[in-house]
């Protein structure tokens, strides 16, 4: 995919929560991803709205495109800001907008996207979309002092009274003048942000208290907003060796701004008796930090002398600069927080943390069990919470020994995780705004891609390509010819061509095992990309990486997956599937449905698990024994085909041969539908069955007498070597349908329109391979 990334800032010019995650995000997503960063630099001696590009200094994959922005306090909509980013739309083309921040930016950036059909997917790192100021904390009506009150909610006009006639204006005191003008500013800004709110396809909420206040208090509907809690490089947040020092040593990491509650945090640490320190970090912030200083020099006794004011550490070095040298965390913030960074952080690298029993900070740290909890803008409440980890010195190692209450280990989301979680929300953007297109050109709405036939792991009896009574392989081999493994450009460019068809989903290699394809992962972003799903038949061994991390790659994109499944027994399995291994595949497929309810769970998309047999004399007997074994794990479907009798050590097998063999088949059918209706899901929900139908005495000859294609005009094949193919046939006899063009040479849409696939689609019936097919089914069943 092409990942655009917005954000009002970039490390190291800016280095809050926001900008950090984002940076990280988009140095995970780079690893099988294009990523650009649409973000804002200072510079007063060039012209506003300058663009310049660089790269992520830590991360050179990563381009950053820098708009100038050193004078945009007050607005929220910026035409030349539009015009940057517009013209950077249409360069990059983007298969994504993720908006982590748009203060400093210009709100219509949503726009733009948006009426280019780009889907646009929104992070909600503060209330900034609710409040203009972006933390409800307002001056006190009462206490003109007092600037970071709390504040109820969003009113035009408290906001002009209580924030922006003071605030911007500069006045001593706000005008009636002041207040109309500034009142009409924020119902417009109000106006105009729930409107761009409109255009944004789904919203991210890092926790749970920040989605309930946009959903409650914004009215931002439940089916566009997600919560999903932030990633963490968990690599750079392991080795924490604190170093032996005499005091306790109490750490704050972050910007010096008020909101921080860093002068609460001063006031407290005055009133802490014993052996203790304060360590600050961070950049000096000009006229805040030297306010912040100086409270420091009130502070009674020898407190002042305790506090120690570091400088600003990267992130990459937090547990080397920071935590080796602290034994617990303070988050002292007067504005209720979302999900600081550092409340993960601290606790990833078992560091107790001290913070509010408000917001997002109390879903994270529980009081007693990882942390301590403190009445939220109570300084005295702050004190007594540092005291007392002072006085019990044995209490923080045990707190921070618990870590992250959220996950059984203790661990924060692994980035690459989160990576996984976020590409799924990028996919499903995407495919529905695919979806909700209407199609301005003609074209299947599923393709085949046949990748890579000659690769599997196993000697299936039945496939034509690979099995033991199959000479194929070896005399493609003694003639020299190459592996057919199809170039990931013909796929790519087959999509390309179809963006505005019907197309909604594909199928990589039917012949061979897919998930060896080399080309896999790319197979997979193309989907993500395009906003289409996958409809997977794999053998069950899933090779390479695992039942479970396929899961996590392949569920968000999956329509259905097929696993090739031909008995009820180890020996029957085993026996039709030479090279599988019936206790591994069992358990591999009770993995895959375990991760697919899990993402399900969350909100994701729930894809379907199916059984796919073929159906033969050795295995006929189990089909009722395979139903009940797919409902007691979860499998949604049991579907299946009969027997293309390629060989002839294959012919006995079939239970189309024979009226005795039909009659076989029917009572296993008849079998079949007892135990589903006997054996419901763990849902309560029946597994589905397809292709499982009685067939009459003259199936010996016709499957389906007056049966429709359900390929024709439907659907597409296309070949490793680029030809396109009418339907699934073996390869050999779906040849006798002739010739149709090979996409290496030609346009999908140049084949799908020709007068050679439309003259077929007529006359199918009369071609002896139609009339014999094996995937027809009864009129009935197809309507």
């Amino acid at each position: 995919m092409r990942i655009l990334q917005v954000i009002h800032g970039y490390p190291m010019r800016f280095n809050a929560g926001s900008e950090v995650y984002t940076q990280a995000l988009s140095q995970g997503l780079a690893d099988r991803h294009e990523v650009h960063v649409f973000t804002r630099y200072e510079d007063p001696f060039v012209p506003d709205y300058s663009m310049r590009q660089e790269r992520d200094p830590d991360d050179p994959r990563i381009e950053l495109h820098l708009v100038n922005m050193p004078n945009s306090r007050d607005r929220y909509r910026h035409e030349g800001v539009d015009h940057r980013f517009a013209e950077l739309l249409d360069a990059r083309r983007p298969h994504v907008v993720h908006v982590g921040h748009l203060n400093h930016l210009s709100t219509s950036l949503i726009e733009q996207a948006a009426s280019r059909s780009i889907p646009i997917v929104f992070t909600l790192h503060d209330y900034w979309l609710m409040c203009p100021r972006g933390q409800f904390m307002q001056m006190h009506p009462e206490d003109p002092g007092n600037l970071w009150a709390a504040c109820s909610g969003q009113e035009d006009r408290k906001c002009a009274e209580r924030c922006y006639a003071r605030y911007f204006s500069g006045a001593p005191e706000e005008r009636e003048q002041d207040v109309t003008q500034w009142a009409d500013w924020v119902h417009r800004r109000m106006t105009h942000v729930r409107r761009m709110a409109e255009r944004v396809d789904l919203f991210i909420a890092p926790s749970r208290y920040l989605l309930e206040r946009f959903r409650d208090g914004f009215g931002l509907p439940a089916s566009k907003l997600r919560y999903l809690d932030y990633g963490f490089d968990l690599g750079r947040l392991t080795g924490r060796r604190r170093q032996p020092e005499q005091d306790f040593v109490f750490g704050y990491i972050g910007t010096h701004i008020p909101a921080k509650g860093i002068h609460h945090l001063l006031e407290a640490f005055g009133q802490v008796r014993g052996r203790a320190k304060l360590r600050i970090y961070g950049r000096h912030r000009g006229a805040d930090t030297e306010a912040l200083r100086a409270l420091a020099r009130t502070l009674p006794g020898d407190a002042a002398t305790r506090v120690e004011w570091l400088p600003e550490y990267r992130n990459a070095d937090i547990v080397r600069d920071v935590f080796n040298h602290v034994d617990a965390i303070v988050v002292p913030s007067v504005w209720a927080e979302n999900s600081p960074l550092v409340i993960h952080e601290a606790l990833q690298s078992r560091v107790p943390v001290i913070t509010a029993d408000a917001g997002g900070m109390r879903e994270y740290v529980q009081d007693e069990h990882n942390g301590l909890l403190f009445e939220h803008r109570s300084p005295a409440a702050l004190a007594r919470a540092l005291q007392r980890l002072v006085d019990e010195p044995a209490l923080a190692p045990r707190l921070g020994a618990r870590g992250y209450l959220q996950s059984e280990s203790g661990d924060v989301v692994d980035m690459k995780d989160h990576v996984h979680d976020v590409e799924a929300l990028y996919a499903r953007v995407i495919r529905e705004k695919r979806a909700a297109r209407k199609p301005s050109k003609p074209g299947p709405w599923r393709i085949t891609f046949d990748t890579n036939p000659d690769d599997c792991n196993l000697r299936c009896i039945m496939c034509e390509e690979h099995s033991p009574y199959s000479d194929r392989q070896q005399v493609r081999r003694a003639a020299g010819k190459p592996q057919r493994r199809m170039p990931i450009e013909l796929l790519r460019r087959v999509l390309e061509d179809s963006r505005d068809t019907p197309l909604r989903e594909i199928i990589p290699s039917t012949m061979g095992e897919p998930l060896i394809y080399e080309h896999f992962d790319d197979i997979i972003d193309q989907c993500m990309a395009h906003g289409l799903l996958m409809n997977l038949t794999t053998n069950g061994t899933f090779p390479r990486r695992g039942a479970r991390e396929w899961a996590r790659r392949l569920v968000p994109i999956l329509s259905d997956v097929k696993i090739s499944w031909n008995g009820a027994t180890k020996g029957t399995q085993e026996a039709i599937m030479p090279g599988t291994r019936w206790e591994r595949v069992l358990e591999n497929l009770r993995t895959f449905i375990a991760e697919r309810d899990a993402h399900a769970r969350t909100g994701g998309h729930r894809c379907r698990v199916t059984l796919q047999l073929t159906f033969l004399e050795s295995n006929v007997a189990e089909l009722a024994d395979i139903v009940r074994l797919a409902a007691s794990l979860g499998v949604d479907r049991v579907k299946g085909h009969h027997l293309w009798a390629h060989f002839e050590q294959l012919q006995p097998l079939s239970m189309r041969r024979t009226p005795e063999a039909i009659s076989r088949w029917n009572a296993a059918v008849r079998e079949a539908r007892r135990a589903v209706e006997e054996n419901p899901l763990p849902d309560g929900r029946r597994v589905l069955l397809e292709n499982i139908l009685e067939l009459d005495a003259g199936a010996v000859e016709d499957l389906a007498p007056g049966a429709r294609c359900p390929f024709l005009g439907k659907e597409a094949w296309v070949s490793a070597e680029g030809r396109f193919d009418p339907c699934c046939a073996p390869d050999a006899q779906r040849r006798t349908l002739g010739e149709l063009g090979n996409l290496l040479q030609v346009g999908i849409q140049e084949v799908w329109n020709s007068e050679a696939y439309g003259r077929l689609r007529e006359t199918y019936l009369e071609h002896p391979l139609c009339r014999s097919c094996n995937m027809r089914q009864p009129v009935e069943v197809a309507k």
